[in-house]
């Protein structure tokens, strides 16, 4: 796998907001700060950086993909210095600036860098769900919404949202990259490494499994799935969330 990555050392002190790695409600993050590059597909890099929780350091997954008409991010580093960072790293090495970002649900892990993105004027996009919630956080809001089903086309790059219904938060929803079989699950989608369930404090527990049955019958010919956190892999990883969630 070919790897690319710049390591930005950065203090910082986040305030407590609701994440996917903790089964706390309000976790303090602080910590030393790694942004990393590594491409998965041809155009397709996943970015990933690190909060310290509990003395843990808790990486965290989201996608750059490259088009003839910018940079598409979906879900943004866990804070601001991250994010400026990684935009930073990405017009180095991939020459391209970001025009459209998609965030996957209101927590910090997903939509935390939101106000660089609107201080560099970047288009971004969520459910109307995910922007109610995200303003109701103090995050901020997407500038646009997305339909629970929609396709959006930029350059020579389509990508499919979808949303599975309800499970590791009410509003999460996954991005399909047909042309390279790419599924980005986010935090709906649990690594092979994942024990549990983890942050579970807006999950549907009841739901969740059978939002993920959807899931597997939308997209049965994925080959990369992407979580939210933890190391992508095959369509494994839908299968084993399931098993976590069904106690299996």
């Amino acid at each position: 796998m070919k790897r690319a990555f710049l390591f930005f050392i950065l203090f910082i002190i986040a305030f407590g907001l609701s994440s996917c790695t903790s089964e706390e409600n309000e976790p303090k993050v602080t910590g030393n700060v790694e942004v990393e590059l590594f491409e998965i597909k041809d155009n397709i890099w996943v970015h990933t950086t690190y909060s310290e929780y509990q003395g843990e350091r808790v990486p965290s997954n989201g996608l750059v993909i490259k088009t003839s008409e910018g940079l598409i991010l979906i879900d943004t580093p866990w804070n601001n210095e991250q994010t400026k960072e990684l935009i930073k790293l990405a017009k180095s090495r991939l020459k391209r600036d970001f025009s459209l970002a998609v965030i996957t649900h209101a927590h910090e892990d997903r939509i935390g860098g939101i106000k660089t993105l609107l201080e560099d004027k970047i288009d971004v996009r969520s459910t109307s769900l995910t922007a109610q919630l995200s303003e109701q956080r103090g995050f901020g809001k997407p500038t646009l919404s997305l339909e629970d089903n929609e396709v959006i086309k930029m350059g020579e790059i389509t990508m499919e949202v979808f949303y599975p219904g309800e499970g590791h938060s009410q509003d999460n929803i996954t991005v399909w990259i047909p042309e390279y079989k790419v599924l980005f699950g986010g935090c709906f989608i649990k690594s092979m490494e994942s024990k549990n369930a983890g942050n579970t404090v807006d999950a549907n527990l009841e739901q969740w499994p059978v939002s993920v049955k959807k899931l597997l019958v939308k997209y049965p010919d994925a080959e990369v799935v992407v979580p939210g956190h933890g190391e992508w892999g095959s369509i494994e990883l839908v299968n084993h969330t399931l098993k976590i969630l069904q106690g299996n």
